[in-house]
């Protein structure tokens, strides 16, 4: 299961930057996830909670969007989207591999592998 090490990632991550930041709470975190990572979002959701719970993060709202996969082929150059509505394990990504354009086999993943942090939304104390 490794959507509790990538959420206590995240925590760690928010929570310093939060600090850092002279920050009271952190209310809102908006990350983006690609389809690739085959990432759980309900499980990421349920560790992040857990992992929360006693800091300045606890009771935040977790945002999850979805980075699609892309795909380059050398011999065209074809560069796009690849649809991956069938995806059921890491083992069906290898069919998506071929180009859609020409065919070939001669390929690389140009997006869709990521885990990023966009943003946090936290409240500062204010000085009147």
């Amino acid at each position: 299961m490794h959507e509790f090490s990538t959420a206590k990632g995240i925590v760690d991550t928010i929570i310093a930057v939060a600090k850092e930041h002279e920050a009271k709470r952190i209310t809102e975190v908006n990350l983006e996830i690609g389809i690739l990572t085959m990432l759980n979002p309900e499980q990421l959701e349920f560790s992040f909670q857990v992992l929360t719970e006693d800091t300045i993060a606890k009771g935040s709202k977790l945002n999850i969007s979805h980075t699609p996969m892309k795909l380059v082929c050398r011999s065209c150059r074809f560069s796009g989207e690849i649809s991956t509505e069938k995806i059921d394990d890491a083992l069906d990504v290898i069919s998506l591999l071929k180009c859609p354009k020409c065919g070939s086999n001669d390929t690389e993943i140009d997006d869709g592998r990521s885990c990023n942090i966009k943003d946090i939304k936290v409240e500062k104390d204010q000085i009147i």
